[in-house]
């Protein structure tokens, strides 16, 4: 007597995991590239996009823009550019050419504040590759690791150069070969030519690039709702599973990479941030960060802890945050007001921090 009762049970069963498999949910899935971490986490349905398979597609288009642009690999186009002679023109794949294009607009904005052509300053200081390859020569790390105040990276500074500082003999001989306006960048022809012994070092861009290069393969398996983030920069697009926008913490300089000084909704856009605290070593008391000012050669010493940007790629915040880290909170914010760029600076105070925000930024601000 109760078999009729059994088929529309079934039925509701089935109507019901139907339901729950085609309701929209969150696959994350993390990992190890370009020195650092990467999280993904997209929206999707149980029947669509498994999470091994869209993975792989990340990891690859992120593998890519690393081994094409990485100062650390001896083999990658960047570094064959590097190696190149004065004046002879190197082609590059295009989007390289179009980066360097891209970094060449901002330096031109910021009258040489940001310089992609700061390599030979940054090798001096113990933040590049140079310094890298002698720590592995004594085999203290492996190609796959990069330091970040390292205890043996402060001893091969010390050990390299007395007082652990570089002389300003060395410092001059370096930044006799910076300069943006020594290279010429032909994007018609696909070619880079540098007027200088230039070393070019893209690591303020290209993790950038590499976020968007993640996103854009997440759009071509026809996904729509996603977060992307390496080394804490960050692309959002569509919504989270509840239909909710996505909302993003904004690191406090004063509390290092635990703590959260705001909260911010960027809609379909980019977030990457630039600080002191996060790469850097000190000697006697005094902090170095991995933020050398191309014009004098030195860590950028101003009283600035930490920048934000929101922009509509992850290579432009990128770039313009460590753009604004050199230029500092004063005259940073009064280009970002001009031309409209949405930053907010944290700079350090007698007893802690303060932060001030362009007028772009504001409407971003959840809290």
């Amino acid at each position: 007597m109760s078999r009729p009762y059994l088929i529309p049970g079934i039925a509701l069963i089935l109507v019901t995991a139907f339901v729950l498999a085609t309701r929209p949910k969150l696959n994350t899935f993390n990992g190890k590239i370009m020195g650092t971490t990467y999280s993904v986490g997209y929206v999707t349905t149980l029947f669509e996009n498994p999470v091994n398979e869209i993975s792989q597609k990340v990891h690859a288009a992120l593998a890519d823009v690393d081994q094409r642009m990485s100062t650390y690999k001896k083999d990658s186009e960047l570094m064959q550019f590097n190696g190149a002679l004065v004046g002879q023109p190197v082609t590059l794949s295009q989007d390289i050419v179009d980066l360097v294009w891209l970094a060449q607009h901002y330096s031109q904005l910021s009258e040489g504040a940001y310089d992609v052509t700061v390599g030979p300053l940054v090798n001096l200081w113990g933040f590049g590759p140079s310094h890298w390859a002698k720590l592995n020569e004594q085999g203290v790390r492996s190609d796959d690791e990069k330091p970040i105040n390292a205890p043996e990276f402060v001893q091969w500074m010390i050990d390299e150069y007395p007082g652990a500082v570089p002389s300003p003999e060395l410092i001059e001989e370096a930044r006799a070969n910076v300069g943006y306006q020594y290279l010429e960048v032909d994007r018609k022809n696909s070619t880079l030519i540098k007027k200088k012994a230039l070393f070019l070092d893209l690591n303020s861009i290209a993790k950038g690039y590499g976020v968007d290069q993640g996103a854009a393969a997440l759009r071509a398996a026809g996904i729509t709702d996603y977060m992307v983030e390496v080394g804490g920069e960050i692309l959002v697009k569509g919504k989270k599973p509840n239909g909710q926008p996505w909302k993003l913490a904004v690191i406090g300089p004063e509390m290092g990479q635990n703590g959260v000084s705001a909260i911010v909704a960027p809609g379909d856009k980019a977030l990457a941030t630039s600080g002191d605290y996060l790469n850097f070593f000190e000697v006697n008391g005094k902090r170095y960060s991995h933020t050398i000012n191309p014009a004098t050669g030195w860590p950028e010493a101003k009283r600035i802890a930490e920048v934000a940007v929101i922009a509509d790629t992850v290579a432009e915040a990128d770039a313009m945050a460590t753009m604004f880290m050199v230029l500092g909170d004063k005259e940073g914010l009064a280009l970002a007001n001009k031309e409209g760029i949405a930053a907010r600076f944290a700079y350090y105070t007698g007893d802690g921090y303060e932060t001030v925000t362009s007028e772009a930024f504001r409407p971003y601000l959840v809290k």
